[in-house]
This record gives structure tokens, C-alpha cells and sequence, in this order.
């Protein structure tokens, strides 16, 4: 959710909410164990209708195409997320498009996209998705033992080989591999990384998304001493980037290291887990709720319960939240130990439930301070090193190792 930042002094400057991430499921088949939405702190879904009504995705659209208007925005991008959201059921995603398109068209330009764990994709789904224009993405943690390890249903069982059936459908169609966004994948510091990397490149697929584990000061994540110095993380990713970067292959992205190499060289786009560019997100829960990222359900119970609803509100009145300032005003919502640290251009600080704790709200470091900062440092290092001498001199690029050291 972008937001209100500084334009002059005296003066705000808003900027405009771009994308909804719709939780029109809020039940899940599966039953991952880091999951911020069911396993962590806030089990608020208890209260939530498990699928979103007609009246909430009509109304949802209507203040989305209010919002866009006042702002001058002409396109909307609407993201169905869960829970699974596959389990809301095919009718649900052709009427949701079909009334998009006829209330936003001409004036806005909808575009679709859906996030889910793969188990319930069949080819029916897949027509379905090419046939309303929805790209997806698709969570998986590596291995069919370390996903496994985690990314289990509520019976316990793994989740790997239905994903794979799914990966393997989607590949046997030009058309279903064309929507495919690419692979979600939660770090898991336990495995090996270049067997995990060299398993997403042996899938054929052409992007992977690897995301750090939800946690907080008084839940950190698996591996991490908060008053130590160990830096699994960063540990775990390096050698990925190594050989990644080694590869040089324009046709497979790892997203991590594409914005922390974007965000080194001044970069406006940031990712999740780093840059502190303001989001411009909101999320829809399946009651019609308004409310910042998901991801702050790890912190306590009910931090995302904000008090605005689609169906009473505009999408406007969230700016006035001051929680969610911490994503719509990332830039002046900074730690104290982080603003005049050497990379907090880069890493943002980290994502803002990664700094929480119950002693000093999310005036902390990231959990992930330290990974961060030797992942970021390792980065800048191996990639100013390929430039040539003229170029170097010409950006004038102080080394963050250097900087850091004074």
C-alpha cells in the first residue's frame, strides 16, 4: 500500500494503491507449518467467512475502480491469494473477471493473477486460467524432502509429488507455461541450496522466488541466535548466487538477487524482503476487511484487523491507519539502528513483521540484520567486479564491505 510520503515541505504527497491481494479463501488444504496465517500468533481466520460473497467481490471491484479513478491510475492488478484460493471453485474466478472487466472497462485495465500451492491444479483449471487471462505462480520449497518437511496437509502428508503433477501439465502446454509466473519457494536453511537450486532448474522453470521465513524478535526464525552472529541465511543463499550468477542465464530469474542488484545500482522496485520503497498493496480479506500485508499476522493477534470494510469504506481511508505506515511510508518508518546504516538502501530495513517485539514494537533491526547485510555486501562485491574499470570510476561505487568496516 503506497502512501503518504514528503513531496514538499508542509505538504503530503499519496501515492496510489495499484494492486489488491484478495484473500477469497480464508481455509487452506494444506497445513504448512510456518504459515503467518494459521500457524503463528493470529488465528483471526477462525472469524472469517471461508469464502468471499458476491456482495464483498462487487463491492470490492466498485471502490478499486473509485479509487483508481481519483487517482488517476488506468490499471488494476487483482491478486487471488488464501488460504487456497483454488478452493473457492471455477464459477467463483469467471464471475469475479467477468464483473471486473465490466466495471472497470474502458476507464481501467484489470489484470488477474493467482497464488496457490498447486495441489488442486488439474486442465480443466489450467483452460480455465488461460481462458480468463490469470497468471499464477506456484508455492514450492525444493526437494520432495524438504518440502516435505513443511508443506504438508492436515493430515500430515507431503505435498511435493501433486505439485509436481501440476508443474508437469502446466510444461506440456505452451500456452499454460506462458502464464506461469514462476515458483514461491521458503528458504530452508537445513538443506542443501545447490541441490535445492539445481532442482528448480531441473523443473524448467524460468523464475523462482526465495523467501525468508515470517518471524519476529520473539518468534525467530529457525537457525538464528538474535544476540549472536551467525548468518545461516545469508550462509544458505550465497552459494545459490554463485552459481546463479556464474550461469548468467537471461532466461532464469532468481528475484532476490535481481532487486538487491537493481536496488544497488538505485533501483526504485523492491521486493518483500528488501528495499524500502513504499508497497503499493492492500489486502481484501473474504469479510470485505481492508487491511496492510498478511505478513504482520506473525506479530500478534489482530494487527491487521483495522476497522475498515469494501462495503462501508473507500480503499482511501487506509492512509489514516497508522499501522500501515509501516508499509505505505516505508522510507520514514526506518528502526533508529537502521537509518544510517551503509545498505539500508538496499535491504529497507528488512521487512517490517521481521522487526517486531513485544518490548519495542518494530523499532528493531530485521531478525535477518545480519544475513542481509553480508548477502547484500557479497552481492555488490561479485557484481562491481565484473564491470569494466571506465564504468566503475564513472559510478564511483564505494564498497559496502569498506563502508561497513568504518
Amino acid at each position: 500500500m503506497n502512501s503518504v510520503i514528503e513531496d514538499k515541505p508542509g505538504e503530503t504527497k499519496r501515492r496510489s494503491i495499484t494492486s489488491y491481494v484478495l484473500k477469497i479463501a480464508s481455509r487452506c488444504n494444506l497445513n504448512c507449518k510456518y504459515c503467518y496465517v494459521y500457524n503463528l500468533t493470529d488465528k483471526t481466520y477462525l472469524n472469517q467467512p471461508a469464502v468471499m460473497s458476491d456482495e464483498v467481490v462487487n463491492s470490492t471491484i466498485q471502490k478499486a475502480r473509485n479509487h483508481c479513478l481519483s487517482n488517476g491510475l488506468t490499471f488494476v492488478e487483482f491478486i487471488f491469494h488464501g488460504g487456497e484460493p483454488l478452493l473457492v471453485g471455477q464459477a467463483f474466478l469467471r464471475n469475479f473477471t467477468e464483473q471486473a472487466r465490466k466495471i472497470l472497462l474502458p476507464e481501467v485495465q484489470p489484470h488477474f493473477s493467482i497464488q496457490t500451492n498447486g495441489t488442486l491444479l488439474t486442465t480443466e483449471w489450467l483452460r480455465l486460467l488461460n481462458e480468463l487471462d490469470i497468471r499464477y505462480g506456484i508455492s514450492l520449497d525444493g526437494t520432495p524432502e524438504v518440502n516435505d518437511a513443511n508443506r504438508v496437509d492436515h493430515q500430515g502428508k507431503g505435498s511435493y509429488h501433486r505439485v509436481k503433477e501440476a508443474l508437469d501439465l502446466i510444461r506440456s502446454d505452451p500456452q499454460f507455461e506462458s502464464r506461469m509466473n514462476g515458483i514461491l519457494s521458503v528458504i530452508n536453511i537445513h538443506s542443501d541450496p545447490i541441490e535445492i537450486y539445481r532442482h528448480f532448474r531441473g523443473l524448467g522453470l524460468r523464475a523462482i522466488d526465495l523467501r525468508l521465513p515470517d518471524a519476529t524478535h520473539d518468534i525467530p526464525p529457525p537457525g538464528v541466535d538474535i544476540n549472536g552472529t551467525n548468518t545461516p541465511y545469508a550462509d544458505w543463499l550465497i552459494p545459490i548466487f554463485d552459481e546463479w550468477f556464474a550461469e548468467a542465464d537471461p532466461e532464469f530469474n532468481v528475484r532476490l538477487f535481481q532487486y538487491i542488484i537493481g536496488l544497488i545500482f538505485g533501483s526504485q522496485k523492491s521486493t518483500v524482503d528488501v528495499g524500502a520503497i513504499s508497497s503499493n498493496f492492500a489486502v481484501i480479506e473474504t469479510d470485505g476487511g481492508i487491511e496492510p500485508s498478511g505478513a504482520l499476522k506473525a506479530c500478534y493477534e489482530g494487527i491487521t484487523k483495522i476497522g475498515l470494510n469494501v462495503l462501508s469504506n473507500e480503499i482511501e481511508e487506509i492512509f489514516d491507519i497508522p499501522v500501515v505506515a509501516l508499509f505505505a511510508s516505508a522510507e520514514s518508518e526506518l528502526p533508529d539502528a537502521c537509518k544510517k546504516c551503509p545498505i539500508v538502501s538496499v535491504c529497507g530495513g528488512g521487512k517490517p513483521p521481521h522487526r517486531y517485539s513485544s518490548a519495542n514494537g518494530f523499532n528493531n533491526p530485521s531478525v535477518y540484520c545480519r544475513d542481509l547485510m553480508k548477502l547484500i555486501v557479497h552481492i555488490q562485491e561479485k557484481v562491481v567486479a565484473e564491470l569494466p574499470e571506465e564504468l566503475k570510476s564513472k559510478l564511483a561505487l564505494a564498497s559496502l564491505k569498506e563502508l561497513i568496516a568504518d
